[in-house]
């Protein structure tokens, strides 16, 4: 498994580099960080003899920083880690990243996040949810104030409309861990759908065995206040959504649900894109 972790030094995306450090460790992953260098101008502009010059000192200067990192990976996580750095240039980041994600086989993608009660976007932030809205490869993102933890507890908000394919794929990662897999449900409170939880969870425990599944229903006009209510009852270590455009959750509410958790939540989400597959191994 090959784990890809964007960096630009600042304390927060490196907050998310030492989480990947810890999961490719627990997982025995190959941890890949990246820097991109890069020059917001005009093409004409980057082309100029100065501005390369101010690039190769960029370069140059990530260098020096790569080594501190790698240092503080490897004493967090212990010098057995495989993990390595690379140097790319380009515009815009986001863009670099998937580019430099698909050509390396990468399997999974974790970057830092902003939290925000009011989507203030800072420049990793807003690159995360860039590469996390079209990313073929799954993301986790990362707030600024977590911290890695066993991932014991998996909350995944379902709209119903591929629950069967999507816990199926969840359940190869939770497996990693062991982890419970909280399946949740947001109906408005003007709802009139019945729904059976029991013979959904009964089913899907049945049809993957994988007995550490649960379902909740909850009753709330503000799904990211549902989200985030059953999140922290269930104590759950990551928050799981499925990526498509748009959501029964984006039509039911008018909002992009994912990216809202993305600024607003306060554990690590993992999207993945709708018929997109984990690689584990």
């Amino acid at each position: 498994m090959k784990i890809l972790s964007p960096t630009d030094f600042s304390k927060l995306s490196n907050i998310a580099v030492r989480y990947a450090g810890k999961l490719a460790k627990k997982l025995n992953a190959e941890l890949i960080l990246l820097h991109v260098v890069y020059i917001d101008a005009p093409p004409r502009a980057q082309a100029t003899l100065k501005t390369r010059q101010i690039l190769d000192a960029m370069a140059d200067n990530a260098k020096q920083d790569f080594t501190q990192l790698i240092n503080e990976i490897k004493s967090e996580a212990g010098n057995k880690i495989n993990v390595s750095h690379h140097i790319a240039l380009g515009y815009p980041v986001e863009d670099v990243i998937k580019t430099f994600a698909q050509h390396n086989t990468i399997d999974l993608i974790i970057m830092g996040m902003k939290g925000s009660s009011g989507l203030k976007k800072m420049l990793i932030g807003s690159t995360a949810v860039a590469v996390m809205g079209s990313s073929r490869i799954p993301v986790i993102t990362i707030p600024e104030h977590a911290r890695f933890n066993a991932i014991k507890s998996i909350v995944y908000p379902s709209d119903m409309h591929a629950i069967s394919l999507e816990v199926k794929n969840l359940i190869q990662f939770a497996k990693l861990f062991n982890a419970s897999i909280h399946i949740l449900h947001v109906v408005s409170t003007d709802s009139k759908k019945k729904i059976d939880r029991l013979k959904i969870k009964n089913k899907l425990i049945s049809k993957y065995n994988y007995p550490r599944i649960s379902f909740h229903i909850s009753v709330n006009d503000q799904v990211t206040e549902a989200i985030d209510e059953y999140a922290a009852d269930t104590k759950a270590d990551l928050l799981a959504m499925f990526t498509h455009k748009p959501t029964f959750f984006e039509k039911l509410f008018g909002q992009s649900i994912t990216r809202e958790m993305a600024f607003h939540g306060w554990i690590p989400l993992l999207a993945i894109k709708k018929n997109k597959t984990i690689q584990t191994e």
